[in-house]
Order: C-alpha cells, then sequence, then structure tokens
C-alpha cells in the first residue's frame, strides 16, 4: 500500500507541469504520441494530467445525454485568454463604440459585420454563395432565389433580431423563434421550422470523412426541459451559486444548444447566434462588429475536434471553451487589422479628395473612399439610405452629384439604378485635381 500510494504521489509530481501549462491542453489522443516524463508510461501520465484537471473543475447545472454534468475548470489558460478578450474588447475600460467608430461609421461597420457572418455561417452549414452575390444580395434587399441565398439572407435577418433583443432574458420561447427566423424556407418540411425534433427525428451527427456517427444528441422527450434549463443558465439564475465569467457563460451556451441538437436542422447557426447573444448582453459591445463564423470555416477541424474531446473525456468544456477563446482573439484581431488597414487606405485617399473635391459631404467621401478599396461593388439610393441613415431624396442627391462629376455611372438592375464607380475612379480624381485652380 506504501509503495502504491508513493507512485501516486510520484505520478501527480510528475505530471503536474503538464496539467499547469500555460499554452496547451491536450487531449488523450494528442497526449498520447508524446514522451511522457522519465519513469512514467503514457497512461500513467494522463492520469496524473486528468486528476489535476479534476481537482479545480467545476460542475455545471447541464447536463450530457446520460444525465452527467458537463464542467469545466477555469485554469490559467483560460485566465490569460479571458484577460486579452476583456483588454481588447474594451469591456473592462468601459469605453464605448463612438471612440473606434465615429458616429458617421459606425453604421457602415456593423452592416459589414452583419453580412460577414451571416455569409461564413452560412457557407460552414453548406451554403454555395460567392462573397460579392452574398453582399449584393444583402445591400439590394432582394428576394433569395434559391436555398443557399436563403440561408444567408435569414442568418443576415437572424443577427439582426439578436440585436434587438440583446437586453431580453433568454426564453424557450425566442430560442424557437431564432430558429425559425434562421431556417424559414430552407426546409424540406417547412413546419419544422421554429418546432423542436420529434421521437420520429432521425437527428445526429456524423463524420463526413468516414460516415461514422459522432454525436447522439439527447433523446426528443428531453429537450423541453433542458431548453428551459439553458435558459436559467443563460439569464444567469445560478449565479448565487457559482460566478462564471460571462464569455465563458456564452461559450457554453453555444456548446450546449449545438451539443442538445433540437432542431432537425440549423442547430449550428442557432447555436452561434446564442452566442451573440450571451455577449452583447453580457456588455460585449464590440461583438456587434465580429464574425466569428469566419475563424471557425478556416479552422473547422479543430472547431468539430473540440466538441468531440469534450464528450469522450468526460464532459470537460475546457477544450470547446479553449477553442472558443482562441477564435474569439482571432476575430478580434482580425476586426482590428481591417479596421487598421482601412483608416490606412482613408488616410492616403481622404486628403487627396476633400483637397481635390472640397465640395462633397462626408457620405459622397465615404462612397468614393469604398469604391477605392472595393472597386468591384456597387451601391444604390437605398443602399445608401441604410448605410447612412439618411432618407431616399438626400441619398439619391448624393450619388447624382457624383455621377454628375462623372466618378460615378448608372445601371438599371431589376427596376432599380445601382451606382458603380469608374473603372478609372483613381484617375478621374487626379484630374480633377489638377485641373483644380490654385487659390492666389
Amino acid at each position: 500500500m506504501e509503495q502504491e500510494t508513493g507512485n501516486f504521489l510520484e505520478i501527480m509530481k510528475l505530471s503536474a507541469q503538464e496539467a499547469l501549462r500555460m499554452d496547451r491542453y491536450l487531449s488523450w489522443n494528442e497526449l498520447r504520441y508524446r514522451t511522457p516524463p522519465a519513469g512514467l508510461t503514457s497512461k500513467q501520465w494522463w492520469l496524473g494530467v486528468k486528476i489535476h484537471r479534476a481537482q479545480a473543475r467545476q460542475p455545471l447545472p447541464l447536463l450530457s445525454a446520460k444525465g452527467a454534468p458537463f464542467s469545466f475548470a477555469s485554469t490559467q489558460y483560460i485566465q490569460q485568454y479571458l484577460h486579452k478578450v476583456d483588454r481588447k474588447s474594451g469591456v473592462m475600460l468601459m469605453t464605448d463604440a463612438d471612440e473606434i467608430f465615429c458616429n458617421q461609421e459606425r453604421d457602415k461597420y456593423l452592416l459589414t459585420s452583419l453580412e460577414e457572418e451571416a455569409i461564413m455561417s452560412s457557407i460552414l452549414e453548406g451554403a454555395v454563395v460567392t462573397r460579392s452575390e452574398a453582399r449584393a444580395l444583402i445591400r439590394d434587399n432582394r428576394i433569395p432565389k434559391d436555398e443557399h441565398e436563403r440561408m444567408v439572407m435569414n442568418n443576415y435577418l437572424t443577427m439582426k433580431m439578436i440585436l434587438e433583443n440583446k437586453d431580453k432574458p433568454l426564453t424557450p420561447a425566442f430560442i424557437l423563434s431564432l430558429h425559425r427566423s434562421m431556417v424559414e424556407g430552407t426546409l424540406q418540411n417547412p413546419e419544422k421550422a421554429g418546432a423542436l425534433r420529434q421521437p420520429k427525428d432521425k437527428v445526429y451527427v456524423e463524420d463526413v470523412r468516414s460516415g461514422d456517427i459522432v454525436h447522439m444528441p439527447p433523446a426528443a422527450d428531453q429537450l423541453p426541459e433542458r431548453l428551459e434549463a439553458l435558459c436559467r443558465f443563460a439569464n444567469g439564475e445560478d449565479e448565487t451559486e457559482q460566478y462564471i465569467h460571462p464569455v465563458i457563460r456564452a461559450i457554453i451556451l453555444h456548446f450546449q444548444l449545438a451539443y442538445d441538437h433540437p432542431f432537425v436542422d440549423g442547430n449550428g447557426r442557432t447555436a452561434r447566434a446564442l452566442f451573440y447573444w450571451g455577449m452583447l448582453r453580457a456588455g460585449y459591445w464590440l461583438f456587434e462588429f465580429i464574425s466569428i463564423s469566419r475563424e471557425i470555416f478556416m479552422h473547422s477541424r479543430r472547431y468539430y475536434d473540440s466538441f468531440l474531446n469534450t464528450e469522450e473525456d468526460e464532459n470537460d468544456l475546457n477544450y470547446f471553451i479553449i477553442n472558443q477563446l482562441e477564435t474569439i482573439l482571432s476575430s478580434i484581431n482580425s476586426l482590428m487589422e481591417y479596421a487598421r488597414n482601412s483608416q490606412k487606405t482613408k488616410d492616403q485617399f481622404r486628403q487627396y479628395i476633400e483637397t481635390s473635391l472640397p465640395s462633397l459631404n462626408y457620405r459622397q467621401r465615404q462612397v468614393l473612399l469604398n469604391f477605392i478599396q472595393h472597386p468591384d461593388t456597387h451601391t444604390s439610393v437605398s443602399i445608401h439610405c441604410r448605410t447612412h441613415n439618411v432618407v431616399r431624396q438626400t441619398a439619391r442627391t448624393d450619388l447624382s452629384e457624383l455621377v454628375t462629376l462623372g466618378l460615378l455611372y448608372t445601371e438599371n438592375i431589376s427596376r432599380e439604378f445601382i451606382f458603380k464607380p469608374k473603372p478609372d475612379l483613381e484617375a478621374q480624381l487626379r484630374k480633377i485635381a489638377e485641373n483644380k485652380p490654385t487659390s492666389s
């Protein structure tokens, strides 16, 4: 017995370094192929790591299909990620969005981010549509021509629905409404939109490469109760028992709805929408401008593996939490890089445009700057109204003046005039500047 205890203490001592690492959180399938500390087998090493992790794990009021609680540990690894998210998103500093996005640009950035999330979330779930086609669909506000475009438009409208309801408590009825909005017009059986799956519905998750079933969600008759539990957790009704960082709570919302798979289709899209609701409700306003689906799409294998690792390793949510914290940070960095590059380009041309055409208003200058950055896009009176929050007459005047100056031209598509940049827009601006008389 003494010898066994000694072995156990040695196992714990030699596995502590791996268990406390700040740069990784290995699963058994990853750890087994690494060299264990001298004196330990791979299985002894894994046992020690597991025991160290278990000591810090806290159970949640959310259960697996077998009735066991999910749990997570707020490790140093996770704490450093949360600090970076808080610092970069500005929540801890109580900053306001206008400090990053000026009033006139906020609507434009918001429209762009909503489009990006709608497009990438739909592509992640199988929609076949190009980014330019999807952006034109949303900005022209036209009727989708097929199921793929409908997925994109539904996702866009659902994200707007999240923004409108971010301050309200989460309810099962609202989750059903989100799902209905997300899948309207895309299901073979329209009655399944906004409805929980039934026992007769054969729903499971399979590996697209092998065809093997990798997840069997809870039985359909458990779903109403599970949805109620999820809403109580989302609204923080368990806060008296344990504190959970709001970012962690939002990530767990994402996981649990995807795990429960309460619908015949659209579970992933609805789960990501719930994540946004959780972040915005907690005051992380920057997530109005961030798309996580783009990062998930770029690293989809790791995303799905984090689900599997959680389920296979005794409901340890740290795998999924860490994956999503990495995704969140990458998404924030992408936004900041976009903002920096956009600002750099704007700074280069803003002075030039202001010098050449001082009579143009802010909105007109923004149209030209946007076309210089994205010459393959277009605008219209309707798009200009939504982007800059102006009435149609103002939008029409703005754009018509740019046509008169020879900087834009019009085309009639679907009974609406669209405005495009002249192919030589930059050359035209230079010509105007060169012909502008100098002041005496």
